[in-house]
């Protein structure tokens, strides 16, 4: 028998590195700031970083430093925040960049009154602080770890200037040299007796889309430290393309198009086409892949775990080419290109169908399962039980630029809830083609169409029967098979209906399978009978569990071509599948026969096989 080839794991790296600002750009100085901040105007030079240490911390008789900021909390158009230097968390962001603390107030941090408001709120990660004379201080990122709070973490300008990154970023304990300064200045107890987190950035899911089903899908693609937010912004990207400018909503997104994977922020700098944002990382990738937006926020919403915004995302308008510690970075200009998955849902005269772009390659599946899955709880608009028949088509290029075509079609089954069967086989397809263990491969685009029918049917292998010496004869796992060399060996299998199916209770299918004729020293054999829904999806952990299953039926494949073939032919979920494998090594022999039914089936047995007789003469 031969071994099936194993998926390769993709890795999901983290690098760290650095980028520089050259000493001549931070040597210039910006606009001076008047009663209300005045951002640089897109294509000129960002203005100077403000040395932190010329900060002035408060006393009893004297106020701190105090900066004037720029931030959206509705529409494109910034509010004027204005803060008060509290005091520096030494190594608070990691080991060499500082945390500057600042009390704020403005916009919807604080009400008319001056009282605590929507406090520092997510999305505002990114919003630039200047000094009196135009400089920037840094960048509103981090915030309190609970109740909304005035009081924000501030990466400085020149490390989110260098986006650099030295270690990892975790919560940062406020000292006691700096609570006292933060109550000197009129913080609760409360408030100074946690510790500053970045502002989360999570990852925006169509209204409707449950966090839970988010993660379960991003799990079985094996993507770690995703937040995701259902709701906080728009579904789908549209179709207006917002401009970006320090102090306005930007947005980083890993798909565009229908489905929208974007975490929403603040844009701290622009320099000529270079847009610096969110003061801290999306994913802290180092070099990434990601389109960037500009947004129209809707309103800042009121949360006891941390204030959020919620945003319509544009138009892509440029690309994030750098995740770093203390910002992203990225160009507006050129979109960055990707795969485009185009899904089509049915059920019965409802018809959804969405094309999305995943710009992140390690985001290729997860969106083809999330939005598929989300399409088709759309039309069907509700939760049962059923069967699903897909039909795919995937295209990849090779490193020499070659592309090469996968198609399949497939029905799987759920008892309980259907719509998801057809995306998460969407997913592990992909999943198989970018592990694949013979070359590395992109993907260029994925169709699917998918009909969903309600009422679940499903089938099990039952009883083995095998017509031996002239009768039919119940076999089993002691006693074996006897087969003649040379000739056939006729199989009935009964597939039994599973539990809460519809349809007859028992149906029987019959099957013929070549018995080598070919000389081996052993005349001990293996037959094995299985259905082709084989492992049930809400059993997966991984998509890389269906990738192996699709490539234990590849085992043969000595190429991707090949590999490729044998994924196409494999059986389906509604296949009864005989094989029958004698010898081992290089004289290993296998003779399959198959059947397709009209249900999905799964379940199998494994039958020892006796091969005996002379081989017959050929004619």
């Amino acid at each position: 028998m031969t071994p099936p080839v194993r998926a390769r794991r993709r890795p999901l790296t983290t690098v760290v590195a650095l980028t520089a600002v050259t000493a001549a750009t931070l040597a210039m100085t910006g606009p001076a700031l008047a009663d209300t901040p005045t951002a640089p105007a897109v294509g000129s030079a960002c203005p100077a970083a403000f040395p932190a240490a010329e900060l002035v911390r408060p006393t009893s008789t004297t106020p701190g430093t105090t900066v004037e900021g720029l931030t959206v909390s509705s529409g494109t158009t910034p509010d004027t925040v204005t803060g008060e230097f509290v005091g520096t968390l030494e190594d608070g962001i990691a080991p060499g960049i500082d945390m500057l603390i600042f009390k704020m107030s403005g916009s919807r941090i604080t009400n008319a009154a001056g009282a605590v408001d929507r406090g520092i709120w997510s999305g505002m990660s990114g919003t630039p602080l200047y000094a009196a004379d135009g400089r920037l201080v840094g960048a509103v990122s981090y915030g309190q770890s609970y109740a909304p709070s005035e009081y924000a973490g501030v990466t400085p300008a020149a490390d989110l200037y260098r986006a650099g990154s030295y270690g990892a970023a975790a919560a940062a304990p406020i000292t006691s040299k700096v609570a006292s300064a933060m109550r000197s200045t009129g913080a609760s107890a409360a408030a100074t007796s946690g510790s500053m987190r970045r502002l989360p950035t999570p990852v925006a899911l169509p209204a409707g889309l449950s966090t839970a089903k988010a993660n379960a899908i991003a799990k079985k693609a094996r993507l770690k430290g995703v937040t995701f937010r259902s709701g906080s912004a728009s579904g789908r990207t549209s179709t207006q393309k917002i401009p970006v400018a320090p102090g306005s909503n930007v947005a980083a997104s890993y798909s565009y198009g229908s489905f929208t994977l974007a975490g929403v922020g603040t844009t701290t700098a622009v320099c000529d086409s270079t847009v610096y944002a969110f003061g801290h990382p999306m994913d802290w990738k180092g070099k990434t892949k990601l389109s960037l937006h500009g947004a129209d926020a809707v309103y800042v919403e009121r949360d006891l775990d941390g204030s959020f915004k919620l945003a319509n995302v544009g138009a892509p308008i440029g690309s994030v080419t750098q995740d770093r510690l203390a910002a992203i970075v990225g160009t507006v200009g050129a979109v960055p290109t990707g795969a485009k998955i185009t899904t089509t849902n049915r059920f019965g005269t409802r018809t959804r169908t969405s094309s999305s772009t995943a710009v992140s390659p390690d985001w290729i599946s997860t969106l083809a399962a999330m939005q598929s899955s989300y399409d088709s709880w759309t039309v069907t608009d509700g939760t049962f039980g059923g069967e699903a028949r897909a039909t795919r088509t995937i295209r990849l290029r090779r490193a020499n630029g070659q592309i090469l075509t996968y198609r399949r079609s497939d029905i799987t089954a759920d008892r309980s809830d259907i719509t998801a069967g057809a995306a998460d086989q969407l997913a592990g397809d992909i999943e198989s083609l970018l592990s694949n263990d013979f070359e590395p491969v992109t993907i260029v685009d994925a169709t699917q169409t998918s009909t969903v029918n309600e009422g679940y049917k499903a089938y099990s292998v039952g009883r083995v029967q095998a017509k031996q010496f002239g009768q039919w004869t119940t076999v089993n796992d002691e006693d074996g098979v006897m087969a003649r060399r040379g000739g056939y060996l006729r199989l009935r299998v009964t597939l039994v209906r599973d539990k809460g199916a519809a349809g007859p209770a028992r149906k029987v299918v019959s099957l013929k399978v070549k018995v080598p004729r070919k000389k081996l020293k052993s005349p001990i054999g293996l037959l094995s009978i299985t259905g082709g829904a084989g492992m049930g999806q809400d059993e997966w952990e991984y998509y890389e569990e269906y990738s192996e299953e699709a490539y234990a039926a590849a085992g043969d494949a000595t190429g991707l071509p090949g590999l490729i073939r044998a994924m196409s032919t494999a059986e389906r979920g509604n296949d009864v599948t005989a094989v029958l494998s004698m010898g081992s090594g290089r004289r290993a022999v296998d003779k399959t026969a198959r059947k397709a039914t009209a249900t999905v089936v799964s379940g199998g047995v494994m039958l020892p096989v006796i091969r005996y007789g002379k081989a017959p003469k050929k004619r």
